[in-house]
Protein backbone atom coordinates (compact mmCIF):
# COMPACT_ATOMS: atom_id res chain seq x y z
CA UNK A 1 0.00 0.00 0.00
CA UNK A 2 2.84 2.39 0.82
CA UNK A 3 4.37 1.72 -2.60
CA UNK A 4 1.03 2.41 -4.31
CA UNK A 5 0.61 5.66 -2.38
CA UNK A 6 4.15 6.73 -3.29
CA UNK A 7 3.70 5.95 -7.00
CA UNK A 8 0.29 7.64 -7.09
CA UNK A 9 1.65 10.73 -5.36
CA UNK A 10 4.57 10.99 -7.81
CA UNK A 11 2.26 10.54 -10.80
CA UNK A 12 -0.19 13.14 -9.47
CA UNK A 13 2.61 15.61 -8.78
CA UNK A 14 4.07 15.19 -12.27
CA UNK A 15 0.67 15.62 -13.91
CA UNK A 16 -0.15 18.80 -12.00
CA UNK A 17 3.37 20.15 -12.42
CA UNK A 18 3.10 19.69 -16.18
CA UNK A 19 -0.25 21.49 -16.19
CA UNK A 20 1.35 24.39 -14.32
CA UNK A 21 4.25 24.49 -16.76
CA UNK A 22 1.84 24.46 -19.72
CA UNK A 23 0.08 27.49 -18.27
CA UNK A 24 3.51 29.14 -18.00
CA UNK A 25 4.12 28.34 -21.68
CA UNK A 26 0.77 29.84 -22.64
CA UNK A 27 1.80 33.07 -20.92
CA UNK A 28 5.36 33.00 -22.34
CA UNK A 29 7.15 32.90 -18.98
CA UNK A 30 10.85 32.14 -18.60
CA UNK A 31 12.21 28.88 -17.16
CA UNK A 32 12.03 30.24 -13.60
CA UNK A 33 8.37 31.01 -14.19
CA UNK A 34 7.89 27.45 -15.44
CA UNK A 35 9.38 26.00 -12.25
CA UNK A 36 7.40 28.36 -10.04
CA UNK A 37 4.08 27.56 -11.73
CA UNK A 38 4.81 23.83 -11.67
CA UNK A 39 5.61 23.89 -7.96
CA UNK A 40 2.60 26.03 -7.07
CA UNK A 41 0.30 23.67 -8.94
CA UNK A 42 1.96 20.47 -7.75
CA UNK A 43 2.00 21.29 -4.03
CA UNK A 44 -0.66 24.01 -3.63
CA UNK A 45 -3.71 21.86 -2.92
CA UNK A 46 -1.89 19.46 -0.63
CA UNK A 47 -0.32 22.34 1.29
CA UNK A 48 -3.70 23.88 2.07
CA UNK A 49 -5.15 20.45 2.89
CA UNK A 50 -2.41 19.69 5.42
CA UNK A 51 -2.69 23.18 6.92
CA UNK A 52 -6.43 22.73 7.44
CA UNK A 53 -5.92 19.26 8.91
CA UNK A 54 -3.23 20.70 11.21
CA UNK A 55 -0.57 18.17 10.23
CA UNK A 56 2.99 18.74 8.92
CA UNK A 57 2.86 19.96 5.33
CA UNK A 58 3.83 16.97 3.21
CA UNK A 59 6.67 18.52 1.20
CA UNK A 60 8.51 20.31 4.01
CA UNK A 61 10.52 17.25 5.04
CA UNK A 62 10.22 15.47 1.70
CA UNK A 63 12.23 17.48 -0.80
CA UNK A 64 11.72 14.97 -3.66
CA UNK A 65 8.33 16.59 -4.36
CA UNK A 66 9.98 19.92 -5.23
CA UNK A 67 12.55 18.11 -7.36
CA UNK A 68 9.81 16.24 -9.23
CA UNK A 69 7.96 19.50 -9.89
CA UNK A 70 11.12 21.28 -11.03
CA UNK A 71 12.26 18.50 -13.37
CA UNK A 72 8.76 18.23 -14.84
CA UNK A 73 8.79 21.99 -15.46
CA UNK A 74 12.16 21.97 -17.24
CA UNK A 75 11.20 18.98 -19.41
CA UNK A 76 7.95 20.71 -20.33
CA UNK A 77 9.85 23.94 -21.06
CA UNK A 78 11.74 22.21 -23.87
CA UNK A 79 8.87 19.95 -24.96
CA UNK A 80 6.31 22.68 -25.54
CA UNK A 81 7.77 23.53 -28.94
CA UNK A 82 6.25 20.24 -30.10
CA UNK A 83 2.82 20.93 -28.61
CA UNK A 84 0.19 22.76 -30.65
CA UNK A 85 -1.58 25.78 -29.17
CA UNK A 86 -4.83 24.00 -29.96
CA UNK A 87 -3.79 20.89 -28.08
CA UNK A 88 -5.78 19.85 -25.02
CA UNK A 89 -2.61 18.72 -23.26
CA UNK A 90 -3.22 21.15 -20.40
CA UNK A 91 -6.75 19.84 -19.82
CA UNK A 92 -5.61 16.21 -19.84
CA UNK A 93 -2.64 16.77 -17.54
CA UNK A 94 -4.88 18.71 -15.19
CA UNK A 95 -7.56 15.98 -15.34
CA UNK A 96 -5.06 13.27 -14.40
CA UNK A 97 -3.59 15.31 -11.56
CA UNK A 98 -7.07 16.15 -10.29
CA UNK A 99 -8.17 12.52 -10.28
CA UNK A 100 -5.09 11.22 -8.49
CA UNK A 101 -4.99 13.99 -5.88
CA UNK A 102 -8.71 13.51 -5.25
CA UNK A 103 -8.10 9.95 -4.09
CA UNK A 104 -4.89 10.80 -2.24
CA UNK A 105 -6.48 13.71 -0.36
CA UNK A 106 -9.44 11.64 0.75
CA UNK A 107 -7.16 8.76 1.74
CA UNK A 108 -4.94 10.96 3.88
CA UNK A 109 -7.90 12.47 5.71
CA UNK A 110 -9.41 9.06 6.44
CA UNK A 111 -6.04 7.75 7.60
CA UNK A 112 -5.99 10.62 10.12
CA UNK A 113 -9.37 9.51 11.47
CA UNK A 114 -11.55 12.10 9.77
CA UNK A 115 -15.18 11.31 9.03
CA UNK A 116 -16.48 10.77 5.50
CA UNK A 117 -17.77 14.33 4.78
CA UNK A 118 -14.49 15.90 5.90
CA UNK A 119 -12.46 13.33 3.96
CA UNK A 120 -14.45 14.03 0.79
CA UNK A 121 -13.89 17.77 1.19
CA UNK A 122 -10.17 17.21 1.74
CA UNK A 123 -10.07 15.14 -1.46
CA UNK A 124 -11.71 17.96 -3.38
CA UNK A 125 -9.43 20.58 -1.81
CA UNK A 126 -6.32 18.55 -2.67
CA UNK A 127 -7.48 18.20 -6.25
CA UNK A 128 -8.81 21.68 -6.97
CA UNK A 129 -7.03 24.33 -4.92
CA UNK A 130 -3.63 24.00 -6.61
CA UNK A 131 -5.20 24.58 -10.02
CA UNK A 132 -7.17 27.55 -8.73
CA UNK A 133 -4.00 29.16 -7.35
CA UNK A 134 -2.20 28.47 -10.65
CA UNK A 135 -4.89 30.11 -12.76
CA UNK A 136 -5.46 33.09 -10.47
CA UNK A 137 -1.74 33.93 -10.49
CA UNK A 138 -1.79 34.40 -14.28
CA UNK A 139 -5.25 36.02 -14.26
CA UNK A 140 -6.99 33.15 -16.04
CA UNK A 141 -10.48 31.94 -15.26
CA UNK A 142 -9.80 28.85 -13.09
CA UNK A 143 -10.49 25.55 -14.85
CA UNK A 144 -12.79 24.54 -12.00
CA UNK A 145 -15.11 27.46 -12.81
CA UNK A 146 -15.45 26.78 -16.52
CA UNK A 147 -18.52 25.08 -17.90
CA UNK A 148 -17.21 21.52 -18.14
CA UNK A 149 -17.72 19.30 -15.10
CA UNK A 150 -14.70 19.47 -12.78
CA UNK A 151 -15.45 19.83 -9.07
CA UNK A 152 -18.32 17.36 -9.45
CA UNK A 153 -15.89 14.78 -10.86
CA UNK A 154 -13.59 15.26 -7.88
CA UNK A 155 -16.51 15.10 -5.46
CA UNK A 156 -17.74 11.81 -6.89
CA UNK A 157 -14.25 10.34 -6.99
CA UNK A 158 -13.58 11.22 -3.34
CA UNK A 159 -16.99 9.86 -2.36
CA UNK A 160 -16.27 6.60 -4.19
CA UNK A 161 -13.03 6.11 -2.28
CA UNK A 162 -14.57 6.92 1.10
CA UNK A 163 -17.61 4.67 0.62
CA UNK A 164 -15.54 1.73 -0.64
CA UNK A 165 -12.99 2.15 2.12
CA UNK A 166 -15.59 2.45 4.89
CA UNK A 167 -18.45 0.19 3.88
CA UNK A 168 -16.99 -2.56 1.70
CA UNK A 169 -14.32 -5.24 2.22
CA UNK A 170 -12.26 -4.17 -0.80
CA UNK A 171 -8.58 -3.49 -0.19
CA UNK A 172 -7.58 0.12 0.41
CA UNK A 173 -5.45 0.10 -2.73
CA UNK A 174 -8.44 -0.92 -4.85
CA UNK A 175 -10.57 1.79 -3.23
CA UNK A 176 -7.85 4.33 -4.03
CA UNK A 177 -7.66 3.24 -7.67
CA UNK A 178 -11.44 3.22 -8.03
CA UNK A 179 -11.79 6.70 -6.54
CA UNK A 180 -9.21 8.14 -8.91
CA UNK A 181 -10.68 6.27 -11.88
CA UNK A 182 -14.20 7.58 -11.25
CA UNK A 183 -12.91 11.17 -11.02
CA UNK A 184 -10.81 10.83 -14.18
CA UNK A 185 -13.50 9.14 -16.29
CA UNK A 186 -16.11 11.77 -15.41
CA UNK A 187 -13.67 14.59 -16.15
CA UNK A 188 -12.61 12.88 -19.41
CA UNK A 189 -16.22 12.64 -20.53
CA UNK A 190 -16.66 16.33 -19.69
CA UNK A 191 -13.64 17.24 -21.85
CA UNK A 192 -14.51 15.04 -24.82
CA UNK A 193 -18.28 15.59 -24.83
CA UNK A 194 -18.49 19.09 -23.33
CA UNK A 195 -20.60 17.88 -20.43
CA UNK A 196 -21.58 20.52 -17.91
CA UNK A 197 -23.88 21.01 -14.97
CA UNK A 198 -27.00 23.17 -15.51
CA UNK A 199 -26.06 26.80 -14.90
CA UNK A 200 -28.13 29.19 -12.81
CA UNK A 201 -30.10 31.73 -14.82
CA UNK A 202 -28.71 34.56 -12.72
CA UNK A 203 -30.46 37.41 -10.99
CA UNK A 204 -33.39 38.97 -12.81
Amino acid sequence: MLTLLFITNIAATIAFAISGALVAARHRLDWVGFVFMACITGIGGGTLRDTILDVPVFWINDYHTIIVCSVSAIVTYFATQHISKRSKALLWADALGMALFTALGAQKAMALGMNIPVSIIMGVFSACLGGIIRDVIVNDVPVVFRREIYITASLLGASTYCVLHTYTPVAEGIALIMGGTVAFVIRALAITRNLSMPAHEGLQ
